[in-house]
């Protein structure tokens, strides 16, 4: 089937703003033109961009071994960037395999390197053995939904599965109507955050997303009130745990390896005094996830502060040690 013109020059000045390479002897293949064509119509196309984009440019790659658009490679993801976004991502384990599969082919799909076949075989093995979030639910919609709402300020309907106190997801949906106030995303869940319609809570509740059942935006919005306005940022430095409660301000002394990595998870405690392999830090955090962490670093941590803390620490750690009496 004859090519026109029109259809060889689209071909190429797509793939050319997609960040691919236009390598001379596949154009002349596809579209059974010659040389002296395929320079003309890639003349065509630089005066074009050159003439109408500003910063842009058409030039030839010698390691590339083709033609590429100099100045759109910074609007586009690299090699790199993908192989750095897919292993964040599989890592993650927040998106059923399928969700994540078109993520990241998507990805690939808009990555500026001819080098796919690289990142693919560098992330198969940890695709292949990619093991999903147990809740077998697709995110995606759910979070475009609560995103939209959150924007245009409309008030959610939702049921939502408790835990019970045998650990496992209660039957009976919990209705709620809320004002959303962002999404937080911590160690394999997706969480909204938002406040109950009707309650004087001083601070919003949590809600993990994939347990929310039969989600609806209604027709009526909300009124912020900008005294208690959440800000996604600070919050996100005091519910690291994503458990709600009140606010918990410990004080406790740190002498495992790695104080970096309990700066990291703790990202608004601070040092207040140290010195060689010990270390006191102040921080704050809303919730109890903070005693599970604390425990979880075993002789490495000794709670200070608040008193009725530590004496919970020590009466925690005291029903522990009988569980191992033999």
């Amino acid at each position: 089937m004859k090519k026109f013109r029109s259809d060889v020059l689209l071909f190429i000045y797509d793939k050319l703003k997609e960040g691919k390479v236009v390598v001379k002897n596949d154009i002349l293949y596809k579209f059974h033109v010659n040389e002296r064509t395929f320079y003309r119509y890639i003349k065509n196309i630089k005066d074009f961009v050159e003439n109408t984009y500003f910063g842009e440019e058409i030039v030839s790659d010698r390691k590339k071994g083709g033609y590429i658009l100099k100045g759109s490679c910074d609007k586009n993801l690299n090699e790199k960037e993908v192989l750095a976004v897919s292993k964040v991502l599989l890592e993650s384990r927040g998106f059923i395999k399928t969700e994540i599969k078109g993520i990241i082919d998507k990805l690939l799909d808009n990555c500026i390197c001819g080098d796919k076949e690289n990142i693919k075989y560098i992330i198969g093995n940890e695709f292949m053995n990619y093991v999903p979030p147990r809740h077998g639910k697709e995110l995606l919609d759910s979070l475009w939904k609560i995103s939209s709402a959150i924007k245009n300020k409309s008030v959610l309907e939702i049921g939502y599965f408790k835990i019970g106190t045998d650990g496992k997801l209660q039957r009976k949906i919990s209705k709620r109507f809320v004002y959303p106030q962002g999404i937080l995303f911590s160690e394999y869940y997706f969480y909204l955050i938002a406040f109950i319609e009707g309650a004087s809570y001083e601070f919003p509740a949590i809600y993990r997303v994939d347990r929310i059942e039969n989600l609806t935006v209604t027709a009526r919005k909300y009124k912020e009130d900008y005294r208690r306005r959440f800000k996604d940022g600070e919050f996100r430095k005091l519910i690291q745990f994503m458990q709600a409660g009140e606010l918990e301000r410990v004080k406790f002394k740190y002498t495992g390896r790695s104080i970096e990595a309990v700066l990291d998870k703790l990202p608004n405690a601070r040092i207040i005094r140290e010195k060689p392999g010990e270390y006191i830090v102040k921080t704050k955090v809303f919730g109890r996830g903070i005693k599970m962490w604390l425990l979880s670093q075993g002789d490495s941590v000794e709670v200070l502060g608040s008193d009725k803390f530590r004496k919970e620490m020590i009466e925690t750690i005291d029903r522990m040690r009988e569980m191992y009496r033999l």
